[in-house]
């Protein structure tokens, strides 16, 4: 993946990399590059109308996010992460701020339904994207995983108001304002990628979109039912950066949503 910030173009909260180059989660333009938002005339109501590229964002059948409720219970085989520690780049791309694993680590990795995925960054809405019976939590992350084949699984979690997040939460937190551009210029010399996921994993899953132009369908979702715990001072740093950069909940469309019933590992 280029260094260049503004060859870095990441589409979707959630992405997949569709016919295009896209990375998922976050596109990753530039504020000055990107030719949408989340309010007004940019906004997600008009984004099919910005680009023939955008189309899928008015005219898809499986989008994201959605509102989870009545999730089917179903046995499935738990996600298998191996994420490990390493350096990572912080970034801000003009919609969120993102960390990516820094080039030469050893790649964290995620096996789901059989496909091995390579983690490549997590970002942050403000408040969820996807909601809980209609409920929104102050804060979603998104960790990205992409396969050898272009293939994208997103691992959404959410995060509620309660006790403090531990060290390497806090390593990320601590530079969210310092973020800019360059993703080299904002370093965490030493984060434990598997730290920061809930201790109970248990996920409610969906076949989906990326969450931003070009809305690119074929996602496979993950959201864990837990979240993880962050002080009001924490979470308040993640809104300070950005609130509102969130993609209002989309039609199921006859889609089924399933919970994973089998007992976590």
């Amino acid at each position: 993946m280029s260094r260049n910030p503004r060859t870095l173009v990441k589409v979707g909260a959630i992405g997949v990399a569709s016919a295009l180059m896209l990375w998922a989660g976050s596109a990753s333009a530039t504020t000055a590059d990107a030719p949408w938002s989340y309010t007004g005339a940019t906004g997600p109501s008009h984004w099919g109308s910005l680009s023939p590229a955008y189309a899928l964002c008015a005219d898809g059948t499986a989008q994201s996010p959605i509102n989870i409720q009545h999730a089917k219970p179903k046995p499935l085989k738990n996600l298998d992460f191996d994420y490990v520690a390493g350096e990572a780049e912080v970034f801000n791309n003009g919609h969120t701020v993102e960390a990516e694993p820094a080039p030469g680590d050893k790649p964290s990795t995620l096996e789901l339904g059989n496909v091995d995925y390579t983690f490549s960054q997590f970002h942050f809405h403000s408040p969820s994207e996807h909601t809980i019976n209609g409920k929104h939590y102050p804060v979603e992350i998104h960790f990205v995983n992409k396969s050898a084949d272009g293939r994208i699984a997103v691992v959404g979690v959410f995060v509620k108001l309660g006790a403090p997040a531990d060290k390497d939460w806090q390593k990320f937190i601590d530079v969210i304002s310092q973020a800019t551009a360059n993703p080299e210029q904002t370093v965490i010399h030493k984060i434990n990628w598997g730290k920061l996921l809930p201790t109970h994993q248990q996920t409610v899953r969906y076949d989906g979109s990326l969450t931003t132009p070009g809305c690119s369908e074929g996602v496979k979702w993950s959201v864990m039912t837990h979240p993880i715990t962050m002080s009001a001072q924490q979470i308040a740093v993640f809104e300070a950066a950005y609130t509102g950069n969130v993609r209002p909940t989309q039609p199921l469309n006859g889609r089924t949503v399933l919970i994973d019933s089998t007992p976590s590992h």
